[in-house]
């Protein structure tokens, strides 16, 4: 399958143009966590799953999604996994998807934010960790294992960061506003506010785990 689109509990303040004014255009199936399900069924779609706690639905919202979704998974609250780490691995497993795209992941509390910042060094998600792609209203995220990569221009968004998670080696900017050449660390760091001169940048590293962040201003 080419691509699955999970929807968390996130807040509805950060979700993109496409989530809010046109979610039925969206190609995949739907995976949704927690409230993200609920907000599926209201719209229209009805999600292939629906995980977590449901802490923060009443009964009777847990009721609809129950009788409506053919895969109702619910879980206790004290529980190890967080409910977007539950959703990306119930849909690793029921679809093997090329891409998973992940809407409401980078709003709210920042420590879920982190939570799903840092998958990538989770062995669970190390043979698919590049295929997610996080998205909302003002930025996206790609993880990138090593190599060279040639990274496009997406529209609306202003500026670009690239991000190693943790030690790295040989990471180069070749054709960025801000170029950065055969740079080696054993810390993270974020190299903030580039920007594309024209339509593409490629970059490179030799090893490794790098976030790219296009994001632009809230209006």
């Amino acid at each position: 399958m080419r691509r699955v689109n999970i929807l968390l509990g996130g807040p509805k303040t950060e979700y993109p143009d496409e989530l809010s004014q046109s979610i039925k255009a969206i190609p995949g199936p739907w995976v949704g966590a927690d409230r993200g399900g609920l907000y599926l069924l209201e719209n229209g779609i009805i999600p292939e799953i629906a995980i977590g706690d449901f802490d923060s639905i009443s009964k009777k919202e847990q009721k609809l999604l129950r009788e409506n979704v053919p895969d109702f998974k619910k879980f206790p609250p004290e529980k190890d996994d967080s409910d977007s780490e539950l959703c990306l691995l119930a849909a690793r497993e029921k679809f093997n998807a090329q891409e998973y795209y992940v809407y409401g992941a980078t709003g709210g509390r920042i420590d879920h934010f982190l939570i799903n910042l840092f998958l990538p060094f989770d062995p669970r998600f190390l043979d698919f960790y590049d295929k997610l792609y996080y998205k909302s209203g003002t930025n996206t995220i790609r993880f990138f294992r090593p190599g060279r990569y040639t990274v496009y221009h997406e529209n609306s968004m202003k500026y670009i960061a690239f991000v190693n998670l943790g030690p790295v080696t040989h990471l180069n900017i070749y054709d960025a506003k801000y170029k950065l050449d055969d740079f080696s660390a054993g810390h993270p760091v974020s190299w903030a506010s580039n920007e594309f001169l024209s339509e593409t940048i490629d970059f490179s590293f030799q090893s490794g785990i790098v976030a790219v962040i296009q994001s632009k201003d809230k209006n």
